[in-house]
């Protein structure tokens, strides 16, 4: 079917409309997470921000986990877009350049990664609505990584007795672990500069 109905038509005038709303949503749900968690954040208090009420809320997302998880969804979304456009030359400078495009982006948004900072924290609990999201989220980065690198080693990049695993554990915890203390000490905390000399050193440490 072509889409190009008379009853399609009204649906796609409409839909601007109802994705600006979703996005307003969305960014309330994340400023109240980075002030309050999951917890403590009310769809009412979301629907409040944004000047509609619960049932408003409701028609985008069904329940408070279903916008949990859209924030989720969205961040990640935007970070691998990134990603995608400066990895799309096989290489070790191409692997560091679109990690730290996300660690440059991250740093021009401390309210999304306060907020993800302490998401990430809270879902240690695997009760937690966003503990299963948070473990995929980490086996599939660790994956795309770790192929990304097997695939340097067989293109003679990177050497082949560097313990591949270990070095993409380093290297998300240094991504987590100075967003943390940048967001501690901001005024003392060069998140950018400091990640881009652990990733020199990283690719001192394995280059071929």
């Amino acid at each position: 079917m072509s889409g190009n109905t008379p009853n399609s038509a009204p649906r796609t005038r409409r839909a601007p409309k109802g994705e600006k709303r979703r996005e307003e949503l969305l960014d309330a749900a994340l400023g109240l997470y980075s002030i309050e968690g999951y917890a403590g954040a009310s769809i009412a208090r979301i629907a409040e921000l944004v000047g509609i009420s619960v049932a408003g809320v409701l028609h985008h997302f069904p329940n408070k986990v279903a916008l949990l998880m859209a924030v989720l969804t969205r961040r990640d979304e935007v970070n691998q877009k990134i990603v995608d456009e400066v990895q799309s030359e096989p290489t070790l400078d191409g692997f560091i350049e679109g990690l730290q495009q996300i660690n440059r982006s991250n740093a021009t948004a401390p309210g999304v990664i306060r907020a993800f900072s302490i998401l990430n924290a809270e879902s240690l609990v695997d009760s937690h609505p966003a503990w299963e999201w948070f473990q995929s989220r980490y086996l599939t980065i660790h994956q795309r990584m770790r192929a990304r690198l097997d695939h340097l080693v067989a293109a003679g990049e990177v050497r082949t007795d560097v313990d591949l695993d270990a070095i993409v554990y380093q290297v998300l915890a240094m991504m987590d672990g100075l967003q943390l203390q940048w967001l501690r000490f901001p005024e003392k905390v060069d998140l950018v500069k400091s990640f881009e000399s652990y990733m020199a050193q990283v690719k001192r440490d394995i280059q071929a």
